[in-house]
C-alpha cells in the first residue's frame, strides 16, 4: 500500500469512527483519544488530517448532512412545475429525517451543550435546504399554486406536517410518557412513508385551491 493511500484510509477510518460515535451519544461526546483508538490511528495522523477536534467534529457533522442538501439541490433545478418540486423535496426532507431523528436530537443538543461546531452548523443551516424549500414556495407562490403570504410559514405548516410528527413521537418513546401499544402505533404512523406522504398530501391540498387570490369561505 502507499504512503497517500495509507494515510487516506486513516482519515476515513477517523471520520467513520467520529460517526458511529456521534449517532450514539453526539459529538460532545467525541474524544480525539476515543476516536484513534476505535480507528486503530494515532494521534499524529489526527492533528495530520484534521489539525483540531473541533475541525474533526464540523466535518463529522458536514459528512453526515451532505446528502440531503445534495439531493435537495438537484431537485430544486428540475424543470418540473414549483408545486411538483416542492412536494418533492418536503419528502426528501422527511425521508431524512425518519433516518436521522436520533442524530438531529443529538446535534440539537450538541449545540445547546455548548459544541461550537455544532453551533455553527445550526445556525448556518436558515442558508441551506430551509433556503431552497423557500426558493420553490416562492416560485409557487407567483405561478399561483399556493396562496399569498410569508414562504415561511408555508414551511413551517408543511414541516408540522411531516418532520414535527417524528421527533415529536420519538422523544415520546424514549422518554416511556405513554403506554406501550399507544407509543407504537404513534411512532408507525408518524414514520411510515405512506402515511408522510398522506398527511403532506393532505396539507398541500389545504393550500391549493382553484382561485389563491380568493381568501377561503368561513362557515358558521
Amino acid at each position: 500500500m502507499t504512503k497517500k493511500a495509507s494515510t487516506s484510509s486513516s482519515r476515513e477510518r477517523l471520520l467513520r469512527a467520529g460517526a458511529r460515535q456521534a449517532r450514539r451519544a453526539g459529538v460532545r461526546s467525541i474524544t480525539v483519544r476515543g476516536v484513534c483508538l476505535q480507528a486503530d490511528a494515532n494521534l499524529g495522523s489526527f492533528v495530520y488530517h484534521f489539525g483540531s477536534r473541533e475541525a474533526f467534529v464540523a466535518e463529522v457533522i458536514e459528512r453526515w448532512y451532505a446528502p440531503l442538501l445534495e439531493q435537495m439541490s438537484a431537485t430544486v433545478d428540475r424543470a418540473l412545475p414549483p408545486k411538483v418540486r416542492l412536494r418533492e423535496l418536503v419528502l426528501q426532507l422527511g425521508d431524512w429525517a425518519a433516518a436521522n431523528s436520533r442524530c438531529i436530537t443529538h446535534v440539537l443538543m450538541d449545540a445547546a451543550s455548548g459544541e461550537a461546531a455544532a453551533q455553527r452548523f445550526v445556525r448556518s443551516l436558515a442558508d441551506r435546504h430551509p433556503a431552497l424549500i423557500l426558493r420553490v414556495v416562492a416560485e409557487a407562490q407567483r405561478a399561483r399554486e399556493l396562496p399569498r403570504g410569508e414562504p415561511l410559514n408555508v414551511l413551517l405548516f408543511l414541516m408540522g406536517a411531516i418532520a414535527l410528527p417524528i421527533l415529536l413521537t420519538d422523544r415520546l418513546a424514549e422518554a416511556k410518557l405513554a403506554p406501550a401499544e399507544l407509543t407504537r402505533t404513534l411512532v408507525r404512523f408518524a414514520r411510515e412513508r405512506a402515511h408522510r406522504v398522506q398527511r403532506l398530501d393532505w396539507a398541500l391540498g389545504g393550500l391549493i385551491r382553484e382561485n389563491v387570490d380568493e381568501p377561503f369561505e368561513v362557515r358558521r
